[in-house]
């Protein structure tokens, strides 16, 4: 009688849980047929929208250090060309003074022989000219004033008149003038390509 009261309580029970699961599964059936509410809609996107934001993010971290990388980059290029440009302003110091001093000497040495009237002055003012003429102001002259102490060294050689050597000086002068002005910006190969290659019929004899 006991085991049957048990067997009859047990098939009661697995009927119970059998209306249950049925139960379930219409609920989910019904619920399958509804749309979902707004917020639970979202709430899927949270996952995707979490990534994007994180490779937003370290896309934009990239980027920013890319730019930093290249605003380093120029500011060391600008402060090296910086430098480099007073390395050779200081290298062309020397040769600014010396193409200075050269230059005071061989004007000096052409107004003498254009305007003294003391023989023995004149004789000297001509061995300076054509010292200089022939020897430092290689050095020193670009091709501007090459032509204008050519020109000199013929007015010389022809016994030009005052008035002549006088113009031709004042043109020297000038060359000299912007042919220093422009060596105060020259690199020292840009001074070298602006010298004239001599040879020898390129100079006066006098």
């Amino acid at each position: 009688m006991a085991n049957a009261n048990l067997q009859d309580e047990l098939q009661l029970a697995q009927l119970e849980k059998l209306q249950l699961e049925n139960e379930k599964l219409k609920q989910e059936l019904k619920d399958r047929g509804k749309s979902k509410p707004w917020h639970a809609v979202l709430i899927q996107f949270v996952p995707f929208v979490s990534a994007l934001v994180a490779v937003a993010g370290f896309l934009w971290g990239v980027y920013q250090y890319q730019a930093q990388q290249t605003r380093n980059l120029e500011a060391q290029k600008l402060q090296s060309e910086r430098e480099q440009e007073t390395a050779q302003q200081e290298l062309m110091r020397p040769w600014l003074e010396n193409q200075r001093d050269i230059y005071l000497q061989a004007l000096t040495a052409a107004s003498a022989v254009a305007n003294t009237d003391d023989p023995e002055e004149l004789k000297r003012a001509k061995v300076e000219f054509w010292n200089l003429y022939h020897g430092k102001m290689i050095l020193v002259e670009t091709d501007e004033v090459k032509n204008k102490m050519i020109n000199f060294g013929i007015c010389i050689n022809n016994a030009c008149n005052r008035a002549k050597l006088n113009e031709l000086l004042h043109q020297l002068g000038t060359a000299m003038a912007n042919s220093m002005a422009a060596t105060a910006q020259m690199t020292y190969e840009e001074f070298s390509a602006n010298q004239f290659q001599y040879i020898s019929e390129t100079r006066v004899n006098p």
